[in-house]
């Protein structure tokens, strides 16, 4: 199945870079509990965080990402290792990106990463 990224509306889906998506779980409210005759029981919430890094964009790719970014909690629309195409709030987790150099009156940036963790 192709990748698929949409953020507030807009697709991302075709700047990810090369091992750019990373799906990974994360627990949430955690509890356990030892019974008297030992046995242990465990419960969580389990929800999803995605690490996405992108290819070098011109200055104009940069900000549309920037500003879909900026609405939290952002619509995610993606495809779940485990359940298929989905959609789901997510807050955003450190944006980053370096200006990278100026050509032709354009700034382009490099070493654009963020994180996404289900709400």
């Amino acid at each position: 199945m192709k990748a698929k990224l949409i953020v507030n509306g807009l697709d991302i889906s075709r700047v990810i870079r090369e091992n750019g998506l990373k799906q990974s779980e994360i627990q949430r409210l955690g509890r356990s509990v030892i019974t008297l005759d030992g046995t242990l029981y465990q419960t969580q919430t389990v929800k999803r965080r995605l690490d996405v890094g992108l290819v070098n964009l011109r200055d104009d790719g940069w900000y549309a990402v920037e500003q879909a970014l900026a609405t939290r909690p952002a619509s995610v629309t993606y495809v779940d290792d485990s359940l298929g195409e989905r959609t789901a709030l997510f807050y955003v987790v450190s944006p980053t990106a370096a200006a990278k150099t100026v050509r032709g009156g354009h700034t382009w940036f490099g070493g654009i990463s963020f994180a996404l963790e289900e709400r």
